[in-house]
């Protein structure tokens, strides 16, 4: 039985230390968005976190990950990126 989302709980809160960063199969089990885009050219793009898993590794970290991205519309590195549990 798939576990109920209560909407009238309140919000977690922030985490407010660092801690271990996320990894591309945590990603993937969390079903979290990752909305990326090239700082050059604007191109953005929401890539799929099992994809990125199956592809890179599970282990892999997101910051490692986003350290090897190529912009496919300009070639460029300058990327950024953001992970959300929102959905669109």
């Amino acid at each position: 039985m798939a576990a109920q989302f209560n909407r009238n709980a309140p919000a977690p809160s922030v985490k407010r230390q660092a801690g271990q960063p996320m990894t591309l199969g945590n990603a993937a089990a969390a079903r979290v968005r990752l909305i990326v885009w090239c700082k050059d050219c604007r191109h953005q793009i929401e890539p799929d976190p099992v994809a990125m898993a199956e592809r890179y590794g599970a282990a892999t970290t997101v910051p490692e990950w986003r350290e090897r991205l190529r912009c496919s519309q300009c070639g460029g590195r300058n990327i950024d990126m953001l992970v959300t549990g929102e959905r669109r």
